[in-house]
């Protein structure tokens, strides 16, 4: 049974290549991987250092080590959903439908056959890896995706980067009508042009400070800025 609103599906529906997710933390963001049948699903984790601090048992199922989850690994489905909701992410949907999904849910691109997935997902378990864990650019989205497609994509994380943009923005705005309103025009205006320049590439607010501070050459600038931004 499946329920085609929020993509929800039982286990008795679950087909060899399918793309599953399963939300975490009151559906702040989904966790991704390919079921390869006879339980067990290929999904990506990060390759830092695990916490030590939440000691588990290895899956009496499927004996993953939740002590040492990193980078790409083999597991049963109960350790993949972790209790959580089983669900199909979809490909091929119109553009009414993906425009109406939250992120992370499905796709306007097409799916290769079930089999090249599964050999994909193999391929990369098999020692090749899926490279370093980026949040926003190498994640659990994206390597699922890519084994579907070959393309490595996660419009969870794109959502999210919209987001910390808009922040950045947020703060770029308050900072410059501070400066305008205690240093003028001429210095304003220096800064906003500072700022537009550095925003290129930038995703957080603290990214962008981390920039602003580097640069030492418009003194006007440092000048406006001064401890209290060194201090954020």
């Amino acid at each position: 049974m499946e329920d085609i609103v929020h993509n929800k599906i039982d286990r008795e529906s679950l087909k060899p290549g399918d793309h599953i997710y399963a939300y975490r933390l009151a559906h702040t963001y989904s966790h991704h991987g390919i079921y390869i049948g006879g339980d067990r699903v290929i999904h990506y984790n990060r390759t830092q250092q695990a916490n030590r601090w939440n000691r588990a048992e290895p899956c009496r199922k499927c004996e993953l080590d939740r002590n040492h989850l990193r980078g790409v690994v083999k597991s049963c489905v109960d350790c993949f959903l972790q209790g959580h909701a089983l669900r199909r992410f979809q490909y091929g949907v119109k553009v009414v439908r993906y425009l109406a999904s939250w992120h992370g849910t499905c796709t306007t691109g097409r799916a290769d056959p079930p089999e090249v997935a599964i050999r994909r997902a193999n391929d990369h378990l098999d020692g090749h890896g899926f490279g370093d864990y980026d949040l926003f650019e190498n994640n659990c989205e994206a390597f699922a995706v890519f084994c579907k497609t070959e393309k490595a994509v996660s419009s969870q994380a794109w959502a999210a980067m919209l987001m910390l943009k808009a922040g950045v923005k947020i703060g770029r705005d308050r900072l410059l009508h501070d400066v305008k309103v205690h240093y003028g025009q001429e210095k304003h205006d220096k800064l906003k042009q500072m700022i537009d320049s550095a925003l290129t590439g930038i995703s957080s607010l603290k990214e962008l400070i981390a920039n602003l501070q580097k640069d030492q050459a418009a003194d006007s600038v440092e000048e406006v800025m001064g401890s209290p931004v060194h201090e954020i």
